[in-house]
């Protein structure tokens, strides 16, 4: 590979041997190589492939106004990320958190704070992306000396999760954990005192959730004709069936959207679970 361009100390634009351009991120790479010449250094954390000259502004952008410090700090701080969860920080999600992390610097050196109404919902409900938020805001404060807020660890969190989804669209992301609480809230009033949120059911159950809402929001649920199973499900979890039918027609109240029967008869199973 030849190194086209020195971006900062972290991050090298190269071609490879096929004219592909590419971003070469490792610590103090600028220290070892020159633009013109073969990349060299074994401290390549990570490469992306760039599809288009527009992917390569959007990264000259990035990184040209930012101070080295924060460059650097940030960097460190989404690799945090990438280690804990293998495969989920793409190019586009990292530019994306890149520049978050950015802005959200800079607002607190102007002292503008900006609340995540969603944050209660975020830490109940995505308790890993959002202790991994926690983690990396924690790093940030003590490399750069500032006091980013926990609510910065919930909008981390919101990107790590729209990370993981098929096709990563944020708004979509803060819908399902709207939808999600509505629902947690549904069945919790059904069942007055009998919901124990920290048992390994109800745990399983919002994973269910988690993945049901990502099926609806794409239009992807289950689908089977398995009425045996189903009409016995109905009559052993009557009060359980009843509730999973609110859930139906909460979802279709906010999206005009008729679950199935399959997705019905998962749900019915997972609310018998947590009310045991």
């Amino acid at each position: 590979m030849r190194v086209l361009k020195i971006l900062n100390n972290n991050y090298l634009l190269v071609e490879d041997e096929n004219s592909r351009e590419q971003i070469v991120m490792g610590k103090g790479l600028r220290f070892c190589n020159e633009a013109g010449k073969e990349l060299k250094g074994g401290n390549i954390q990570k490469v992306f492939l760039l599809k288009d000259k527009k992917a390569v502004r959007d990264w000259e952008q990035m990184l040209e106004n930012v101070p080295e410090s924060y460059a650097e700090a940030i960097h460190l701080a989404i690799s945090l990320a990438d280690e804990a969860m293998p495969g989920t920080i793409s190019e586009q999600v990292f530019i994306t958190l890149f520049d978050h992390l950015v802005f959200a610097l800079e607002r607190l050196e102007k002292h503008v704070v900006l609340q995540n109404r969603l944050l209660w919902e975020v830490r109940q409900f995505y308790q890993k992306e959002f202790s991994l938020g926690m983690k990396m805001i924690h790093y940030l404060n003590q490399k750069l000396g500032v006091e980013l807020p926990e609510e910065e660890a919930g909008n981390i969190a919101f990107h790590l999760v729209n990370a993981q989804t098929e096709n990563p669209d944020m708004e979509r992301t803060m819908l399902a954990v709207r939808m999600l609480k509505d629902i947690s809230n549904i069945v919790c009033f059904t069942f007055p005192g009998k919901i124990k949120t920290d048992s390994i059911h109800y745990s399983r159950f919002v994973t269910h959730i988690q993945f049901f809402l990502q099926r609806v929001l794409e239009h992807k649920m289950l689908s089977g004709n398995d009425l045996a199973i189903f009409e016995q499900i109905v009559v052993q979890s009557p009060e359980s069936y009843s509730c999973a039918n609110k859930i139906g027609n909460y979802i279709k109240g906010s999206l005009e959207v008729d679950i199935s029967r399959e997705e019905l008869l998962y749900l019915t199973i997972h609310i018998s679970r947590i009310i045991m």
